[in-house]
């Protein structure tokens, strides 16, 4: 299996056709029949996000997310939470000197892939591409299982606001230090370390 950069229109669109998959057939987030086409979208794709795929050995679509930068439109975080005083959250987890968000991650079950290696295989490669672009904090709109999943494989996410229901689920927002994160990859695991930081748009392979 392989992560990637969705590098070309037709990789987003096979995203897109996986989130609405997900999260209007599946999960019944969002309403099906608001889609002319099945692509779950918004505006955040657009412009302001970077699209991440997971291919399986046959080389077809089985996982996506994205990371969504700071621009001209306001993070889903702040746009549908409240938050804590930025100087609280500043004050506890350092100068957000650039925060960026994680956004639609979409992890169907997969015969061959057990949910938290891919998991843990996006979120690397997440964090080499927010590293690469400056990033010191990335923010979640996690569910609740999700947020303590990412606790337990050592992302650090805390809780910057009031949980609700969002999308569906108890929904948590929160932000990780990336520069905390970075320091103990560097020292923990030089070679991937090594392999994050290479700019490559193939990120990562699972065996």
């Amino acid at each position: 299996m392989k992560v990637a950069v969705a590098g070309t229109e037709e990789e987003r669109r096979l995203s897109y056709r996986l989130r609405f998959e997900t999260m209007c057939r599946d999960l019944g987030w969002l309403p099906a029949q608001d889609y002319a086409v099945p692509e779950e979208k918004d505006e955040y794709d657009a412009g302001q996000s970077i699209i991440f795929m997971a291919f399986d050995d046959d080389d077809n679509p089985v996982r996506t997310t994205r990371i969504i930068m700071p621009g001209v439109i306001p993070l889903p975080i702040e746009k549908h939470f409240e938050l804590y005083p930025k100087e609280l959250v500043e004050s506890v987890h350092g100068n957000i000197v650039l925060g960026a968000e994680v956004s639609r991650f979409i992890v169907p079950q997969h015969q061959k892939y057990k949910k938290h290696e891919i998991t843990q295989a996006l979120c690397m490669a997440l964090l080499g591409k927010l590293l690469i672009a400056g990033a010191s904090h990335a923010y979640s709109s996690a569910d609740h299982r999700f947020f303590r999943l990412l606790i337990i494989m050592g992302f650090n996410f805390a809780p910057i606001g009031e949980p609700k229901v969002y999308m569906g689920s108890k929904t948590i927002p929160a932000i990780t230090n990336l520069i905390v994160l970075e320091d103990r990859l560097r020292s923990e695991k030089p070679g991937l370390y090594a392999l994050l930081m290479s700019g490559s748009d193939r990120v990562l392979n699972v065996a």
